[in-house]
This record gives structure tokens, sequence and C-alpha cells, in this order.
């Protein structure tokens, strides 16, 4: 049996799966019009119609890869450029917006809401559309599709799409020339593509409309459900602790500790530490019902810890933006403070080797994940054995005692304790 025989078989015996399941479900049609569901049907709790799915993805990819040629694959890569040329201009000309749900809207009619002529539009929407978002019903008219329809319904997927063209596109222009640079301090290339030397988080300090639109942005990576507060919440033996307090470091506005405190009421005592602005924002949201068990408190993790000998420390997506050397100085800042029963949680990537994710959507998502760190902070993902390195680096008193990664989950809890 050839190999692209034996793929479609898959192809038909996976997709037969699904189709039964979702029909099960009631689910609605999958389509691509723009009164689509946002995301494909949750599979929580189906294990076999999640790996049928995966599969699908994993095996049209490897025949349409066949299928094409090795250099009409090649072209492909050279030309997605393009495709963030074009949703880069769709975006900074609010192009989306100028197409009413209800109607669409003539060229004419775009171009008097964006300045842009008739003729630039028609280029970049006719691009834009064989990545369906947007598209034409007739040669001087278009509609949303279910992709650009999303956008303009859901803000923090608006801001994701915002900060990947207008901060992540022009950053990875400049990575090449960022890492010809072999100075110990050297600019990433965020930092040359948009003209400083300050760390991204503090060039947004002083931008205030990037950074909203930055902290959308992360909002809506979460919305993916590989990063989903569910493997915090439940990955981890919470119900084990008593009476216990949790500071949640660098936590932004407290969503993940609201997340933890909602699920588990054994923890009496959370603390979200931030910048000071962030946690007023994560204060005024705060559901009432949580009032006196979860508070807030300015703090930049590069100073001590102020709470001493709390149960549990954690830290989400806080060490994989910094350098080893500034990890180690975080992690020693709590070290300093953490009682003989302490646990400093990072939830975090670990890295695997290639071709060991569950599914080529997983290996892509990671690998995409791991230069983007490069581009953005002038930092990657790390693998076990560079975490071990990290927590060495700061406190010898501090070992690993566990590495978990919940079923479906981009990150890892990793466990960090006081040797006995």
């Amino acid at each position: 049996m050839s190999c692209i025989t034996h793929l479609s078989e898959n192809i038909a015996k996976n997709t037969a799966l699904v189709g039964q399941w979702l029909a099960s479900q009631n689910a609605k049609e999958l389509t691509f019009e723009q009164d689509a569901t946002a995301e494909f049907p949750d599979t929580v709790g189906e294990p076999n119609v999640e790996k049928a799915r995966l599969a699908i993805l994993d095996d049209t990819k490897t025949l349409h890869d066949l299928i094409a040629g090795p250099g009409e694959v090649l072209r492909r890569i050279c030309w997605g450029s393009v495709d963030n040329s074009a949703q880069q201009c769709i975006y900074h000309f609010n192009v989306l917006g100028a197409v009413p749900l209800d109607g669409g809207a003539t060229y004419d009619e775009i171009s008097t809401k964006t300045n842009l002529s008739t003729s630039q539009l028609k280029a970049l929407v006719r691009q834009s559309a064989t990545n369906r978002v947007l598209r034409e019903d007739d040669p001087e008219h278009v509609v949303h599709t279910a992709s650009s329809a999303l956008l303009l319904k859901d803000p923090a997927m608006m801001d994701w799409y915002g900060h990947t063209v207008e901060e992540m596109f022009p950053a990875g222009a400049k990575l090449a020339q960022a890492l010809e640079n072999t100075a110990a301090t050297k600019v990433s290339a965020f930092g040359l593509a948009f003209g400083t030397h300050e760390p991204i988080y503090t060039f947004l300090e002083k931008h205030p409309a990037r950074q909203a639109r930055f902290f959308g942005a992360m909002e809506g990576v979460g919305r993916d459900y590989g990063h989903s507060l569910e493997h915090i919440v439940n990955g981890y033996p919470w119900a084990q602790l008593q009476n216990a307090t949790v500071v949640d470091v660098g936590g932004s506005s407290g969503f993940m500790s609201v997340a933890l405190a909602m699920a588990h009421p054994n923890l009496i005592k959370v603390i979200v530490q931030d910048y000071k602005h962030t946690i007023e924002e994560g204060a005024a949201q705060l559901p009432s019902n949580l009032v006196g068990r979860v508070s807030f408190m300015a703090h930049d993790f590069f100073n001590q810890q102020p709470l001493a000998a709390a149960d549990v420390y954690i830290m989400r997506h806080v060490c994989h933006n910094w350098s080893t050397d500034n990890c180690a100085k975080i992690i020693a800042n709590i070290a300093a403070v953490m009682s003989p029963q302490s646990k400093l949680l990072l939830v975090e990537v670990v890295v695997l080797p290639s071709n060991q994710e569950e599914s080529s959507v997983a290996e892509r998502y990671m690998r995409n994940l791991d230069v983007a760190m490069l581009q953005m902070l002038n930092t990657q993902e790390r693998s076990e054995s560079e975490w071990r390195e990290v927590v060495r680096s700061a406190d010898t008193r501090l070992e690993l005692t566990s590495f978990v990664r919940p079923k479906g989950s981009w990150d890892s809890i990793i466990e960090i304790s006081m040797k006995e």
C-alpha cells in the first residue's frame, strides 16, 4: 500500500469517528461562515475523539505536503512573509472594522473608511481570503468569514492578532541581525525593530496603548486549551494543603489566583503580586465572594520577597521571559524566605527533543514559541536539564522535586523544594 493511500484511509477512518461524535453532541455544523463557533467543540473527557482529531490534522498536513512536493513546500514557506504583511495592513488600517458583520461592504465603502485605494484593498483582501480571513461574495463586495468575524467579536483575540502583526512580525524580521551580535548585553530583535535597548516590558510601560494590547493578547493566548488555567487548578495536589497561603508572584491581574481560590476553599489566603497599576485593575475586578481571601500587593520580583514562609509560591510564564542569570535572581529572592516546607511552583514550557510532542500541532506550537521568545526577549524555552541548572544557580539549598505536564497542557508544573 502506498504512503498516500495509507494516509487517506487513516484520514477517512478518523474523520468518520469525529463526525459520529459531533453528531452525537448535536454540534453545530463545521463551517467557514461568520456564524461558526469560535473553536472546535471541547473534547475534554473524550480522549479517543481528541486522538482522532489530532491524527486528522497530522495526516492531512502530511498528505498535503507529499502531494505538493518539496519545491512547493519551500515556496509556501517563503511566501509566508506576505501572509503577515497583508494581515498587518488589515489590522493597521482597521479594514475589519470597515466591514459590517451584517451585510458586508463594497470596496468603495471600505476605501472611504480606511483611506486605502480600492486597488490596494483588493490586493490585501484577496490575499487574506486565501487564509480565510475575509472573502468576496462578488468581485466588488466583501463579507466576513468565521475567523475575521471572531476578531471583531472577541477583543482579546483581536489584541493577540494586533500584537502578532504589530510587534512580533517586525521583531521577527530583525532576528538574524540580532543573532549576529555576540555581545553579552546584546539588543533583542524586538529592540532592533523598535529602536530600544530596554526589555519589552519596560518599553511597554512607556507605551500604554501597546501595553494594554499586550495584556489583552495574553488573555487571548490563554483561551487556547493548552494554556487553560484548568491544568493548574487540577494538575497539582492543592487539596492536600491545609489552610494554605499562596503567593502568586508576577500574577498580573490575578486571574490564576481567582481560579485557584474558586476551586480550592482550603487556600485561605492568596496574594497576587505585580506592577501597582496591574494589581489595582485586578483588585477592582475581584469577585465579591473572594474579598478577604484574595488580596493584591505591588512587588518587583527582582527585590527580595516580602512574604516569608508561604506554603506555596507560584510563578506562571514569568521565568521564561528572562535570561538564566535573571531567572536565578528571581528564584533566589523567593528562596531566601522559604520555610523548609514551602514549595515554589513554576508553570512553564519544558522543551522536548524533536518529534517527541503528542502531535505535529503541538510540535509546531512549541517550536514557534521557542523562537518567539528568542526574538522578543533574547531568551528561550528550557529543557528539563536547563531548568535544573537555573534552580541550581539560584540557591544550592533548592532541588526540583517533580515535573508534571497535565494531559492536554502546553505547560508543565515544576515543583521546587528545600532540600531536607
